[in-house]
């Protein structure tokens, strides 16, 4: 496999992380609160502003890091998986 068909296929449910990265997408969607919180820190390239006990709870659990006060995904594999099966353009 290249190197660009393992960035492509990673984001996706046939990558080496589909595990991991449906457990966090099952967890979120238990929560509303999260998941609308998620859905605005994937739709956008720069860190956002989200309510601090959602900042808490999505950096305990990897998906985030902080900029200040601004979160942002903790990784850009988390903002294209996400992005897709969210449905956040």
């Amino acid at each position: 496999m290249s190197w660009q068909e393992f960035l492509s296929i990673a984001p996706t449910e046939e990558g080496i992380y589909q595990d991991h990265l449906r457990r966090h997408l099952l967890n979120l969607e238990q929560d509303e609160s999260l998941l609308i919180a998620y859905k605005q820190v994937v739709a956008t390239e720069h860190p956002v502003q989200i309510g601090s006990s959602d900042g808490f709870k999505l950096k305990s659990m990897s998906l985030v890091k902080f900029q200040g006060n601004k979160v942002m995904p903790l990784c850009e594999l988390y903002r294209r998986y996400f992005r897709n099966r969210l449905g956040v353009s």
